[in-house]
């Protein structure tokens, strides 16, 4: 009974209230927008976008006389002697234009003025601009900056070139009047327009005698981007290259285009981030008045109105239509009104702002769902507190108050809703936990089928771990087949798992039970543990470094000093120099090992030829004191690679330096270089080949370890080899001994860089 009585509220006068205050918001918004400029930056959009699809040709007989860069390049730095406007001006007089306006302020006097004067004269048909700016000097409400006496005089007339910027930055409209107490200057291109069409008269009413008023706002029609008008550059014309009969009756702007000249402005028609000159912009209101004006704005009443109607057509449909019908009529009254504005600015010259009737549409029909929701969602709160009542919930769950969100009825409601939201919590929390463990993880029931496994898990087994995964495949594809000795709950250590690729894995299991203490399947856990029994080799090495092989030198130097040799004899210093020397050899060893395993190594792209080069010119002083020649290839062939130059540069050190160390005095190393195809990629082998005693095949199988020697000779602290092989693994090779009739020879494999497209 109660809910009955709650849903009757629902659509009960409550309902009607809500409505007339949604109905009364939207409508003072409307209302606001409609008759302030609030707007505006909306409407400047929807505008700017229509006067783009008014494009169309440019009138023929407007033409702009551009005081361009290549007018600049020829006649010199701006602004130019008066002369040379006189010049022009001559030059049009012989053409025989119908009218001249000439946008270029002549405020200052020059000693070119008679000149200019009588070209004015002799024209009769040429205009000249003025600015008027408030406020004027020492208190004055507006000052005018225009021509000089005999300028004025001369010229046919005089003209404002003031321009007004909308809030955004844009040239819409201009002014056909300025007007400051009881004088009124026309705009420039005025004159030019009376040649062949009717303009609207000054209002005299409209001026006021403290204030400068910019009178009669014209819309500017632009008809296309900056360009369009037909261009002349001045020094052309000034030059007389341009043919009479081209200016012949025509209607002549002269004015700045070079960009360096300042006179650019924002304006509809321009393309994003493109400015267009002051003289294209009068061009383009001299054509839009020979065109009979441009779009004329709606009047107030009328934009009210407008905006008003499809706002009372959706609020009138929120008392009859369903939810959805009237999401359908909002989106359809919001294109209606973009379309009716498009139709009446293409087809009758109006501007209609769209933005107030589109914000109220968009305003109203969320406030509207909102309070139908929130009246749905106390209907459904009462509900939903009956069923928690006398709902179970899960153990351990802590009981919510269930606040339902979004556009769902109180019948969708029920208890089965609310169990199957309990499960799916549930079921979120395990799989949550199981994909945030830090190792890869798995779960399987009794039989070691594999029932849910983490990200982890997935990048580790890759294809294995599908739908028909079990432990035994997993565990075979790392290689151990004896899995279940990793299930065990034994205190043993079942050991690692050397899995391929060198990765080393620490498998953990444990086992899984129900509510009754049976086993239902365990949780595998797989701990990569690579870099951890890598830093435990590192310390091993590291040890036997402390206490052997950096001790025995230490013993000996200090047996030595404890001894009773002579500490004159050249043979007790050139020992103790020896061991100090092992010492050293061993410290850096050691050191430069730990970086190339460990280090990032910055991949360039060089010449192995190159490096082997200068490996053998870092080794000349030690092979020349041997008499020791180091052959290297002379072809001009590059064997490009991709790596560290330090360390392969080190790594071929290290080679020679053995093949020195070893070798016979007077001998040769011999060194080649050659690229050869390998089934994935191509590479580039180096071979190293000195003629020393070799290495028994005992000592070549640790010959690469850390602390590995060739057979009894330990001149050396056995890490140069190890290295070297690390140093080529890094970078995608490998190293490798091969055995001859004569001497050691060590092969290094790269890979050959090559540049792809």
């Amino acid at each position: 009974m109660a809910g009955g009585r709650l849903a009757a509220r629902l659509t009960g006068r409550r309902a009607l209230i809500e409505w007339g205050l949604v109905a009364t918001l939207t409508t003072l918004v409307v209302c606001w927008l409609a008759l302030s400029p609030a707007a505006d930056r909306a409407d400047n959009l929807a505008y700017d976008a229509l006067i783009r699809l008014q494009s169309g040709p440019a009138d023929e007989a407007i033409v702009i006389v551009a005081i361009d860069e290549r007018s600049l390049q020829t006649l010199g730095r701006w602004p130019w002697p008066r002369a040379t406007h006189a010049a022009l001006i001559d030059r049009l007089t012989q053409a025989g234009p119908r009218a001249v306006a000439y946008d270029v302020l002549f405020t200052e006097p020059e000693a070119d003025d008679p000149a200019l004067a009588g070209a004015l004269a002799r024209a009769k048909e040429v205009y000249l601009p003025l600015l008027v700016d408030a406020p004027g000097k020492d208190g004055a409400p507006w000052r005018v900056s225009e021509p000089g006496p005999s300028l004025a005089q001369a010229a046919a007339g005089l003209g404002h070139v003031n321009l007004t910027v909308d809030g955004d930055g844009v040239i819409r409209r201009l002014p056909l009047y300025m007007q400051g107490g009881h004088r009124v200057w026309p705009q420039l291109i005025l004159p030019l327009a009376q040649t062949r069409a009717a303009v609207p008269p000054s209002d005299p009413d409209a001026a006021t005698p403290d204030a400068l008023i910019a009178a009669q706002p014209e819309a500017i029609a632009y008809r296309g981007a900056p360009g369009r008008f037909r261009t002349l550059s001045f020094a052309d014309v000034l030059n007389g290259e341009v043919p009479s009969a081209f200016l012949k009756d025509k209607l002549v702007l002269v004015g700045a285009t070079a960009p360096g000249l300042g006179d650019r402005y924002a304006t509809p028609a321009a393309p994003h981030g493109e400015l267009s000159p002051g003289v294209e912009i009068q061009a383009a209101l001299l054509q839009t008045l020979l065109e009979g004006g441009g779009p004329r704005p709606l009047p107030p009443p009328w934009v009210l109105v407008l905006s008003l109607l499809p706002l009372a057509l959706l609020v009138g449909g929120f008392l009859f239509l369903r939810p959805v019908v009237n999401m359908v009529l909002g989106a359809g009254l919001i294109v209606l009104t973009l379309a009716a504005s498009l139709a009446v600015f293409l087809t009758a010259n109006l501007w209609f702002p769209p933005a107030a009737a589109i914000a109220g549409l968009a305003l109203a029909y969320p406030l509207w769902s909102w309070r139908r929701l929130a009246a749905a969602s106390a209907y459904m709160q009462s509900e939903v507190e009956t069923f928690q009542r006398d709902a179970p919930s899960l153990p351990g769950a802590v009981p919510a108050s269930f606040r339902p969100q979004g556009d769902v009825v109180a019948k969708q409601v029920d208890a089965l809703r609310a169990a199957l939201k309990q499960l799916r919590d549930l079921d979120r929390f395990i799989s949550d936990a199981l994909r945030s463990l830090p190792d890869a993880t798995v779960v399987a029931d009794p039989e070691g089928r594999v029932l849910l496994s983490n990200d982890r898990a997935r990048d580790l087994f890759g294809p294995s771990l599908n739908d028909q995964a079990s432990l035994a495949s997993l565990f075979q594809s790392l290689g151990e087949p004896s899995w279940r000795r990793f299930l065990t709950t034994e205190e043993n250590d079942p050991g690692d798992i050397q899995a391929p690729g060198g990765r080393v894995l620490k498998a953990a299991a444990a086992a899984l039970t129900d509510a009754a203490g049976q086993p239902i399947g365990h949780i595998v856990r797989f701990a990569d543990m690579t870099l951890f029994r890598a830093a435990e080799r590192q310390r091993e090495q590291a040890l036997q470094l402390l206490s052997h092989d950096m001790r025995a030198p230490q013993v000996s130097i200090l047996t030595l000093l404890d001894g009773r040799q002579s500490r004159t004899d050249p043979a007790f210093e050139r020992r103790i120099g020896d061991y100090a020397r092992q010492t050293l050899d061993l410290a850096e060893g050691y050191v430069q090992l730990a970086r190339a395993e460990s280090q990032p190594y910055r991949a360039v792209v060089l010449d192995l030829g190159q490096v082997l080069v200068d490996a053998a010119d870092t080794l000349w002083p030690q092979a020349s004191a041997k008499g020791v020649t180091i052959q290297t290839p002379r072809d001009e062939e590059e064997y490009l690679v991709e790596g560290d130059p330090a360390l392969l540069r080190r790594l071929l050190t290290n080679l020679l330096d053995n093949a020195l160390k070893y070798g016979p005095a007077g001998g040769v190393i011999v060194c080649t270089l050659v690229i050869e195809a390998s089934e994935d990629e191509d590479v580039c082998i180096l071979r190293i080949r000195d003629q020393g005693p070799g290495i028994s095949a005992e000592a070549a199988r640790r010959l690469f370890q850390p602390f590995g020697h060739g057979d009894a000779d330990h001149r050396g602290a056995g890490l140069g080899l190890a290295f070297v092989r690390t140093v080529a693994e890094r970078h995608g090779g490998h190293v490798r001994y091969e055995a001859g009739e004569v001497g050691a020879t060590f092969v290094v494999t790269l890979p050959h860089w090559v540049e792809t497209d």
